[in-house]
């Protein structure tokens, strides 16, 4: 401390001897230099999104964006190991590239968060196991990929409904690997809990209920399918004998959702007598406590224990 204070006294002295033009100087050619580079990190980092993008479909459409929209997000193991590869390859070429020294505050934000993000990335990774597709009540696969089609993915013109089509193509291909997922986290000994498995048998049920599939009203996908097709025929961009065929492929891929959707619903029922009820928190779990103590770094970016931040909790709620 002695120390810092020191140098600090030092260089005011120094400045103080200098000419006002001096000074003003090295302000300008420290603001310059500040400037110069947080453009090429600006640069650097709008490059390596681009390219993470090309890797996460589903994110760059929910930024608006066409490309990839005929892709699902690739969720197997090897693809979430490559991206945090890719990631921590990212984070070492940003900083052979860059001396955060010379970065204006700002753009020293920007690029904390890029190396903090890799780090959450590969905790995330870390715990993959615990975080099978059909473990949560509201991410789990079976409804997230048609909530996905119905809120998300727009479709503003022709191009967008071609996408939207070719996800549900895909769709029964993403199931199965979920599927795969899941079996490989139940044979280490992680089951999601009895409510869950039987919210993803009468979820996977109501999805492949009603028209197309049978009497009754239309489905979800195939009533926003024909309600985002007809919304671009009267606005003019998408002819009537273009949108009907294209309702027929949408019609046709909708159907064998049926049979995937099947496999979903085996998978689920086989799994209920494993499936655990009552005490199902993270402690129930093969190693549960690391595997707490790792969700709660990850999600709170920091080393605080449960009890910590309930104490801290009990602090505000008093000051309050």
């Amino acid at each position: 401390m002695k120390k810092h204070l020191i140098i600090g006294v030092a260089a005011a002295a120094l400045n103080a001897l200098l000419p006002a033009t001096a000074v003003n100087a090295q302000t300008a050619s420290s603001a310059v230099t500040a400037s110069s580079e947080d453009a090429r990190l600006t640069a650097f980092l709008d490059a390596e999104f681009s390219t993470y993008l090309k890797q996460q479909p589903q994110v760059a459409t929910r930024l608006g964006m066409q490309d990839g929209g005929d892709r699902w997000n690739d969720i197997s193991d090897e693809a979430a190991a490559a991206m945090v590869k890719w990631r921590e390859a990212s984070v070492t070429r940003m900083k052979a590239q860059f001396d955060r020294n010379t970065l204006s505050p700002e753009a020293r934000v920007n690029y904390d968060i890029w190396a903090l993000e890799a780090e959450r990335a590969a905790l995330s990774e870390a715990n993959r196991l615990y975080r099978p597709p059909f473990y949560s009540r509201l991410y789990s696969a079976h409804s997230q990929l048609a909530d996905f089609l119905v809120n998300t993915h727009g479709v503003a013109d022709v191009t967008d409904l071609k996408n939207y089509i070719s996800r549900l193509r895909g769709m029964p291909a993403v199931l199965d690997k979920a599927i795969a997922l899941t079996e490989k986290s139940a044979r280490a000994g992680i089951h999601a809990p009895k409510f869950q498995i039987e919210s993803v048998i009468s979820g996977s049920q109501k999805l492949t209920s009603g028209a197309p599939f049978g009497a009754g009203p239309d489905s979800a996908l195939w009533a926003d399918v024909q309600a985002k097709t007809e919304a671009l025929v009267t606005a003019g961009k998408i002819q009537r004998s273009e949108a009907d065929a294209l309702l027929a492929e949408a019609r046709s891929a909708i159907l064998a959702l049926q049979p995937a959707y099947g496999r979903v619903i085996a998978w689920a029922k086989a799994s209920l007598p494993n499936a655990p009820s009552g005490r199902v928190g993270a402690i129930s779990l093969p190693g549960g406590a690391a595997y707490y103590a790792n969700e709660l770094k990850l999600n709170t970016t920091t080393d605080y224990s449960a009890d910590d931040i309930h104490k801290i909790g009990l602090l505000i709620v008093v000051e309050k």
